[in-house]
């Protein structure tokens, strides 16, 4: 009887104890959607000073003051921030002017293409339906979106304004974390207990820093790359403006999947435009998945550490997640905090399972089959 109200007892601080770990995950996912304006410059400003915490620690050491560092840093990434905005200003203030005329023309293009492929497929009944519609219902179809074009392009104009006010807080909060040293690894040490958990809390900290940092860095020298090499094959295929189109490859290519295929349907939309032929035109959006192809299959698998690399369920999972929370900040910010995640749990082992998910692919998976299988399923030993 005792034995049968224990188990009861021990069923229903289970049941409770699972019950409290759902409500804290919903009250901390509802907290970070509500503290957004808060905490998204807080999370930029530690991605930011995570990427060059290593180099101001190696200047520190050569007699030049973190501060010193931090500021110099800082100032280098606020002019290439600002200056990529205001040289790309001009160029959206002008597509925004002129987005009726180009939705004129992309609409001529796209009915003349639409008449072509009819008719091959022989569909003359429908061509000719198409022709006798009411004039009237085609123009006041023409103004509605001609007014609906301009908005949208208007609004997507000032999402980077307030992506850049994000971004200059966020700046400002990193001069304080690069400048502030060795502060925080002080202050850590000082608060734990015993010396077995400072060593492992320091050792679990510096290879955060060293691998974010590594992660981070690597990947904005390549995306920075991809940026150079569309420009420039834009350049020669003849497409305007080919430096927006650099910062535009240079930008969209740290959102994974999501930016790249939003970059190759953007260029191929304006190149339908601005040439003649679709067979040239085509060549745009050809070049761009071209460069993202070599990026994401040979260039970045061979760069980065089979450590830091994140499987694609994982990096999916993760863009939705933060995308509803956060926006296109989240979306940006989502696959830094997925690698600071996946080494945080490389070093702790309970969490050890869950780092092994994250990875690209699963390294001990064989090894673990192989010690799972019954005796008599093995392969008997070579005689």
């Amino acid at each position: 009887m005792a034995a049968g109200k224990q188990a009861e007892t021990a069923a229903y601080l289970r049941q409770s104890r699972t019950a409290l770990i759902g409500i804290f995950i919903l009250a901390i996912v509802a907290t970070i959607s509500f503290a957004r304006d808060f905490l998204m410059p807080v999370f930029f400003a530690f991605f930011i000073a995570l990427t060059f915490r290593p180099t101001i620690s190696n200047l520190a050491r050569r007699n030049i003051p973190p501060w010193a560092s931090a500021v110099g840093f800082t100032l280098v990434l606020a002019i290439a921030i600002f200056g990529s905005a205001y040289l790309s200003s001009g160029p959206i203030t002008a597509w925004i002017e002129d987005a009726p005329q180009i939705q004129r023309t992309f609409m001529e293009k796209i009915r003349d293409i639409r008449a072509s492929v009819d008719g091959v497929a022989n569909l003359t009944e429908q061509i000719q339906d198409a022709a006798t519609a009411d004039p009237g219902g085609t123009v006041q179809e023409v103004v509605v979106k001609e007014s609906n074009l301009p908005v949208l392009l208007a609004l997507l104009a000032g999402y980077p304004a307030q992506f850049i006010l994000t971004l200059s807080g966020s700046l400002v909060i990193a001069v304080f974390l690069m400048a502030s040293g060795d502060l925080f690894y002080e202050k850590l040490i000082h608060v734990l207990p015993t010396l077995s958990d400072k060593k492992t809390a320091l050792r679990i900290v510096y290879d955060v820093e060293r691998e974010v940092s590594y992660y981070l860095l690597t990947m904005t020298l390549i995306n920075a790359g991809v940026g150079v090499a569309v420009g420039i094959s834009f350049h020669l295929l003849g497409m305007p403006t080919p430096m927006l189109w650099a910062f535009v490859a240079f930008g969209l290519n740290f959102i994974p999947y999501i930016g790249p295929v939003a970059g190759m349907v953007l260029s191929g939309l304006v190149a339908i435009v601005m040439f003649d032929t679709l067979s040239y035109a085509l060549l745009v959006p050809l070049v761009f998945s071209l460069y993202i192809g070599i990026e994401t299959q040979l260039v970045s698998p061979w760069v980065l550490s089979r450590r830091l690399q994140i499987n694609s369920v994982a990096i999916l999972i993760a863009m939705a997640f933060w995308a509803w929370i956060w926006g296109i900040g989240g979306i940006i910010l989502a696959v830094p905090m997925l690698v600071t995640f996946r080494v945080f749990c490389s070093h702790l082992e309970s969490l050890a399972r869950v780092g092994e998910f994250l990875g690209e692919s699963a390294s001990n998976c064989a090894a673990v089959i192989e010690k799972s299988e019954p005796p008599d399923k093995k392969a008997p030993a070579a005689r």
